[in-house]
């Protein structure tokens, strides 16, 4: 007998916690999907917690899977946000051990009610008047007597599970391969035998009961390879991973071996939710630009800047409170104030501006600088901005500081230039301009353009969040939910996002929503969430536009509409594009009535003339790379 890499007794996959995926701009949005989701994020609140147990080195009728199968699920369920307790080639009290130990992990206090408990087996199992054990290494089982005192009884893992109060058992029997005690007359029947899921389980087996599965030619058994391979698959509930499973296996054994399942189910599960993965940075890709909300912002400043009115000045910065002229609108203000009230100009204005040195000149630069910025369509006139923008920079004004470490940043009016990105985002963050001290965090975060400094950037983020900077909470609050950095603190997390989505920040609308949706640092909350993804939308927000498109194709939170569920999606597709960026829709993640509403909408739009099938050709794929351009 040998139980692989023992760990008190046990040998353990854990989930991992403290690694940080790269931020998604860096990884290009080259997912399948972008709901496919980190895992610890997959799992939001739950508590998810596996057994997997693989016995092939028996004495006689050796299987020779099992322990790859077991190894194969392990890492499978790892990847989806379990932690795996994996035994190999296991005696009895290695396998009762192994049970006692799940039980323990379900019962913890930080498990409460929302474990999900999932028990795989690959190896010998037999039934015995009408029970099924699992066969464990060791002493020789010959007779009844033997079964019934040296295997582990099916039923002992269903009431390790119900004393745990689970809120979704799961249990998979890749052990219906055949008998290996027939011949002795002693043990009765193929396969195994029937069994009732008690409430809230489903109970899947290789193949029908009483039916014998195979263990497989290859690496694994059909079963469990299926299985694996349809388990990662986001946007699938668990009936349909089975589903899925079912035909493949069908399919690859010449309909000669048909998985089953017992179920008694009432809540979805799923191992990847469809669920987008929360934005973690403000950098966006070279060459973007939200030029509408430039130009309607430029046009309200014309519209006061000459005004005598403090009250305008006041409504203007309510109104565009990270805005490109907030700064100077609060320098119109103490100095109207300072007029009235007669005094010098010898002060500081919020954000750290000296008027002295404000000087008119610098200001009708950045004004022009900002004019031909949003509305630049030639390289000359972002050129042209670039140099007025280091004009007014030099003069020390910090508005203009930060554009021109965000033309360095984005490579706008100039080559793209890290360093001095860093260089300009930090004068002005030394004169309290809030978003340079957000965007020069991110800079540390990564290590883009200067030293990575993970406690730096957390500090640049804190006074940023301090001054009032949407950008900046958002940013804290992503560090907080994702532990990075600090304790991980979901409460936190959404106080900061809430501080952000209320400053109109559509990256904090949207991972605040995803909060409400996994139940993160909370109750589950579709109502707001929707409403939060919704105002998102307006913004232009591609992944709030596309979180609503699988909300209405799966029917939670919203009427289920296929119809709307494609809108969104081609929204979304279409809004990542402008961006810069890449959303690859993954056939196997929508359902078959959303994939038509979009072959429909595709076909409206005169970019697609196949058929409104649901099956995702080439045809439909170069559909939908050209309604991203469109």
């Amino acid at each position: 007998m040998a139980v692989a890499q023992r760990a008190s007794g046990l040998s353990e996959i854990r989930r991992s916690g403290g690694k940080t995926a790269a931020p998604w701009w860096r990884l290009g949005w080259a997912l399948a999907l972008w709901g496919l989701t980190t895992v610890a994020s997959a799992a939001g609140a739950e508590t998810r917690v596996a057994l997997v147990i693989g016995n092939g080195n028996y004495a006689s009728s050796r299987l020779k899977n099992p322990r790859s199968d077991a190894a194969l699920m392990a890492r499978t369920l790892a990847a989806s946000g379990f932690d795996v307790i994996t035994v190999m080639d296991a005696t009895a009290s290695d396998m009762q051990g192994a049970i006692a130990e799940f039980g323990r992990r379900l019962q913890a206090p930080k498990a409460q009610r929302d474990a999900i408990a999932l028990f795989y087996y690959a190896g010998h199992g037999v039934q015995a008047g009408g029970d099924n054990y699992l066969i464990p290494l060791g002493p020789g089982i010959t007779t009844l007597d033997d079964v019934a005192r040296n295997g582990l009884a099916l039923q002992s893992v269903f009431r390790t599970m119900e004393r745990s109060q689970a809120r979704l058992n799961i249990v998979i029997l890749d052990a219906c391969r055949d008998n290996p005690f027939a011949a002795t007359g002693t043990v009765t029947g193929n396969g195994l035998a029937p069994v009732v899921a008690p409430s809230g389980t489903i109970i899947g087996y290789a193949t029908a009961p009483g039916q014998i599965a195979r263990d497989g030619d290859g690496a694994n058994s059909p079963y469990t390879a299926a299985l694996a391979a349809n388990i990662p698959s986001p946007g699938l509930t668990l009936e349909e991973v089975f589903r899925a499973t079912r035909r493949r296996v069908r399919e690859v054994t010449v309909n000669t071996q048909t998985p089953w399942e017992h179920s008694s189910l009432v809540s979805e599960f799923y191992f990847h939710p469809k669920t987008a993965e929360p934005e973690g940075s403000t950098q966006r890709p070279a060459g973007t630009t939200e030029t509408g909300a430039r130009l309607d912002e430029l046009a309200a400043w014309e519209r006061i800047r000459s005004s005598n009115d403090p009250e305008v000045f006041k409504a203007h910065i309510g109104r565009y409170p990270d805005g490109l002229f907030a700064e100077l609108a609060a320098v119109r203000l103490t100095k109207l104030a300072a007029m009235r009230a007669q005094t010098p100009w010898q002060f500081i204005v919020t954000g750290g501006i000296d008027l002295e040195t404000a000087t008119a000149a610098a200001t009708a630069a950045y004004e022009k600088a900002v004019k031909l910025d949003a509305g630049a369509v030639t390289p000359e006139a972002l050129s042209a901005a670039f140099k007025l923008y280091a004009e007014a920079a030099a003069e020390g004004l910090p508005a203009a500081m930060f554009s021109l470490a965000r033309a360095h940043d984005k490579g706008r009016g100039v080559a793209k230039n890290p360093g001095e990105a860093a260089h300009w985002y930090g004068r002005a963050a030394d004169k309290d301009h809030a978003g340079a001290m957000a965007a020069l965090g991110t800079m540390r975060e990564f290590g883009e353009g200067t030293t990575a400094d993970l406690a730096d950037a957390l500090r640049l983020y804190r006074l940023a969040a301090d001054a009032g900077d949407a950008a900046g909470s958002t940013s804290l609050g992503y560090l907080y939910a994702q532990g990075k950095g600090v304790a991980r603190d979901a409460h936190e997390a959404r106080r900061l996002y809430q501080l952000g989505a209320a400053k109109g920040n559509a990256r904090a609308m949207f991972n605040l929503a995803l909060m409400d949706i996994r139940g993160d640092g909370g109750p589950v909350n579709l109502a707001h969430a929707v409403t939060l993804l919704q105002t998102a939308t307006e913004k232009g927000h591609a992944g709030a536009l596309h979180e609503l498109a699988a909300l209405y194709d799966e029917g939670r939170g919203v009427a289920r509409s296929p119809g709307l569920a494609a809108d969104h999606l081609l929204r979304a597709v279409q809004a990542a594009h402008k961006d810069g960026r890449r959303i690859e829709v993954a056939a196997q993640a929508w359902s078959l009535a959303t994939r038509r509403e979009l072959q429909r909408r595709l076909a409206a739009k005169g970019l697609y003339k196949g058929g409104v099938h649901g099956f995702f050709n080439s045809a439909t794929r170069k559909a939908l790379v050209a309604a991203a351009e469109s």
